[in-house]
C-alpha cells in the first residue's frame, strides 16, 4: 500500500495538516525483548537507565535534552513521523528483537501533553499500550 493511501486511512485530517518530525537515529541494534513498546525519554538519567537495562554497550552519543526528546521503540522500527496537536503518530516495521533510540527535536511541539500512536506500513494500529507524557 502506498504511504499516501495510509496516511488516509490511519489520520483524520489530510496529511498537509499535520507536521513531520524529522527523526535522528542514535542507536538501533537487538535486544532480547519481545513485546513491542515506545517510551519517550526526557533526561539523561532516564535514557541512561535504559541503556543499561537493555545492556547496551556501544551507545555513547550525547542529546541535548533541552531541545531534544528520545524516543526508544522496541522490536518497532519507526521510519515516518507526523504530529498534530497532542497525537504523535508513527510509521514503521515490526523488527523482533530490534531495539532503536532516536531523538526529536522539541521546537515543533506546540502541546505539552503527547501520546504516540504506533502504525505499521498496511495502516494497522500496533497494540502498545498508550501513555501520556508531559512534555517538559
Amino acid at each position: 500500500m502506498e504511504r499516501r493511501n495510509i496516511y488516509y486511512k490511519v489520520l483524520d485530517y489530510p496529511v498537509v495538516q499535520y507536521i513531520t518530525l524529522r527523526q535522528k537515529i542514535l542507536y538501533s541494534g537487538d535486544v532480547k525483548d519481545t513485546r513491542t513498546d515506545i517510551k519517550m525519554i526526557q533526561t539523561e538519567a532516564e535514557l541512561e537507565s535504559y541503556i543499561k537495562f537493555y545492556k547496551i554497550d556501544s551507545f555513547d552519543t550525547a542529546v541535548d535534552f533541552n531541545n531534544n526528546i528520545v524516543v526508544i521503540a522496541l522490536n518497532y522500527s519507526i521510519s515516518d513521523t507526523k504530529y498534530r496537536t497532542n497525537r504523535v503518530y508513527t510509521f514503521g516495521n515490526v523488527e523482533v528483537a530490534r531495539i532503536q533510540i532516536s531523538s526529536f527535536s522539541k521546537d515543533l511541539f506546540y502541546r505539552k501533553q503527547l501520546y504516540f500512536l504506533c502504525y505499521d506500513w498496511q495502516g494497522e494500529k500496533l497494540p502498545i499500550y498508550r501513555q501520556v507524557y508531559l512534555l517538559d
